[in-house]
């Protein structure tokens, strides 16, 4: 034994030895004699012209074989989540797998759809847009294949050992590759609160999947074990296929038809070797600067016996075209899920990805719409997310209206700029921060601005990692957590059962944050945009209900009844009534409105009162009367059919 937390009975039975790494000093598990971990800048990549596997497959052929080779190894199939992550208040997106089950199935509020289960999540990210096209693996959007389980007392799925050995059965097995190819890194990973070991599985050079395993949460008094572990794996779809096409970039290996066409039109026949070789150096470099940039263009151009000008000839429009190609896929998926482009919370995104994708067009003189470009990526996924074809009018209905308020922007770009710079001494640059309240407030690219004032602007070769940063998590509510105890109790919550019940019996169970917690309550909290139940506990008003986790905390006037005392309560039916009223009411304009203009209409905010309720609704413009009169006439016709509410 090695003392590792990988001292795995999977590699002890299957002959895997334990290396330690000369370059990086980390530990690998192996079959064969490797010097290195095997992943860059230990190694570059090995695979480009040779792939491993021993077949050649499609972005979808990938996705279905890893979702159907875990499905008969008894993991239950389940369809992605949405890529906006609304049942979450601390992130506007869905970036990883684990996302669609934080924080109700980790907390224990709710079971999984299924235990063990396996997905293809679709995720964007935006930390490395602006390596995107340029380093030949980097994505805004990309799809997460994982398989999921959960364990808790009386009830263990598995673990580290059938974990590491469905992975490696998957590419060796399924996939065809030899197995001595396979190493795995330990590592060890944390994030939102929870942590725990972890490998990196590298093949040729490349991290094709992490798998983690949760066994810890971070509390006031430090880590501690976690009541239920969980296996987080994360596999690369797009790596994934890449690899077993072996060709010189991911983007060549998974945007399909739409590259191809992209290329036509922009006349871009690219030397394979060129791409390879600036692949394999991009791919050892770690990328965070424009001078990272330049050093990996120069060493390909001196690796394979080119001028710098004559290899950027080569890769400047394709680096355009990757880009078109991303951001076309990702918005694809973002309007079909709701997104619509705006300057704040996630519609911020979508209106950065339109922008960047018509700069690019410009760049290359391309005689096209992106609404053009998007309708070709709807036509390579509509068989796999059949919705998209539901939604085509109104997705594309968004990126023209988005397309044409960007060339508003540009008719208008000359006299922004000069209006910034004509009060800049000689020789001064328009610092960064007008940059970004050029592109934030008025929708002007950096790139474009300097056409119009080369001398007094340079752009950040990080400029849109910066913007996107300063949007990416919603304004954090106020955590009062430091006094909460680790476990948090649970309260039945009899307003599910009887909506109509005025009273009850409860015991006080805990006092959190200054309130009291019931095993049971007819009180409901505050959420979703609606306010709380008032009334009284033995005789004392009720000020506020809040829901934490699986408890109801009831703040009352006066001392809090004690711990283990029987408490009587009574609701105000009367307010409970009429914030039902509103809540139904919210939910029948969403819904007809969603009818009316668009599946790209959700709710984008409400407040339920006593007196009055207001809902806003993601859409493009504003509504006209003509519009607000149909809305209302539609609504009120539905509520006239009297159809019943199911709570």
């Amino acid at each position: 034994m090695t003392g590792s937390e990988f001292d795995l009975a999977f590699f002890k039975e299957q002959g895997f030895k334990r290396t330690q790494c000369p370059k990086c000093k980390r530990y690998f598990w192996s079959l064969g004699d490797w010097a290195t971990c095997g992943e860059p800048p230990c190694e570059e990549y090995t695979f480009i012209g040779h792939s491993p596997m021993n077949q050649r497959l499609t972005l979808h052929e990938m996705r279905e074989a890893y979702l159907s080779f875990f499905e008969e190894n008894g993991h239950g199939r389940v369809k992605r989540y949405p890529i906006v992550a609304r049942w979450r208040d601390d992130v506007f997106f869905t970036q990883a797998s684990i996302y669609d089950f934080q924080p109700w199935v980790l907390n224990g509020v709710i079971e999984p759809p299924f235990n063990p289960l396996t997905i293809s999540q679709t995720c964007v990210r935006f930390n490395d847009i602006d390596n995107v096209g340029k380093t030949g693996r980097h994505f805004t959007f990309f799809e997460m294949c994982a398989h999921h389980a959960f364990n808790k007392e009386g009830r263990f799925i598995y673990f580290k050992d059938r974990t590491v050995e469905l992975c490696h059965r998957f590419f060796t097995e399924r996939l065809g590759t030899n197995p001595g190819k396979m190493r795995y890194v330990e590592e060890w990973w944390e994030g939102g609160g929870n942590a725990g070991p972890c490998v990196e599985v590298i093949l040729d050079g490349v991290e094709v999947a992490t798998l983690v395993f949760m066994m810890y949460r971070d509390t006031p008094e430090g880590r501690k074990p976690m009541e239920m572990t969980v296996v987080d794996t994360g596999y690369g779809l797009e790596r994934m296929t890449w690899v077993s096409q072996g060709v010189s970039s991911a983007y060549e290996a998974v945007f399909g038809p739409v590259v191809e066409w992209l290329k036509g039109l922009a006349c871009v026949r690219p030397d394979p070797l060129v791409l390879t070789e600036y692949s394999k150096v991009a791919g050892a470099t770690n990328m965070r600067t424009a001078a990272d940039v330049r050093r990996i263009r120069e060493t390909t151009a001196e690796r394979i016996g080119i001028g710098y000008e004559e290899l950027m000839r080569t890769v400047a429009p394709l680096e355009d075209i990757y880009v078109i190609c991303d951001h076309s896929r990702a918005l694809m998926l973002m309007l079909n899920d709701g997104v619509v482009p705006s300057n704040v919370r996630e519609g911020y995104f979508a209106r950065m990805l339109v922008r960047r994708a018509l700069r690019s067009i410009r760049s290359l003189d391309l005689d096209i719409r992106l609404a053009e470009v998007v309708s070709r990526q709807i036509d390579h996924f509509q068989d796999i997310f059949p919705e998209l074809r539901e939604n085509r009018e109104d997705i594309l209905g968004l990126v023209q209206v988005e397309e044409d308020r960007y060339f508003e922007t540009l008719g208008r770009g000359k006299q922004l700029v000069d209006r910034l710079v004509k009060d800049l001494r000689e020789g001064e640059k328009l610092p960064v921060e007008r940059l970004i309240e050029l592109y934030d407030s008025h929708g002007l690219n950096p790139e474009i601005a300097k056409e119009f004032a080369p001398d007094r602007i340079d752009v950040p070769d990080n400029f849109y990692i910066q913007v996107a940063a300063r949007h990416e998590r919603p304004e954090a509510a106020t955590d009062a957590s430091g006094d909460r105890p680790e476990r948090m109790p649970e309260t039945r919550m009899l307003y599910y059962e009887d909506p109509e019940l005025v009273e009850f019996e409860g015991t006080v169970i805990a006092e959190v944050d200054g309130g009291v917690v019931l095993d049971q309550t007819a009180f409901y909290p505050e959420g979703g945009g609606q306010e709380w139940d008032l009334g009284t506990l033995d005789g004392k008003k009720v000020c506020r209900v809040i829901k934490i986790k699986t408890a109801i905390v009831h703040f009352v006037e006066g001392e809090n009844p004690k711990i283990g005392a029987k408490v009587r309560g009574t609701i105000d039916l009367e307010r409970r009534q009429q914030l039902m009223r509103h809540h139904t009411a919210a939910h029948l304009i969403n819904g007809v409105a969603r009818t009316l203009f668009g599946n790209h209409v959700w709710q984008a905010g409400a407040h339920k009162a006593v007196d009055q309720a207001r809902l806003d609704i993601t859409h493009f413009e504003n509504l006209s009367t003509e519009q607000r009169d149909l809305l209302e006439r539609e609504v009120n016709r539905v509520v006239l059919q009297d159809r019943p509410v199911h709570i």
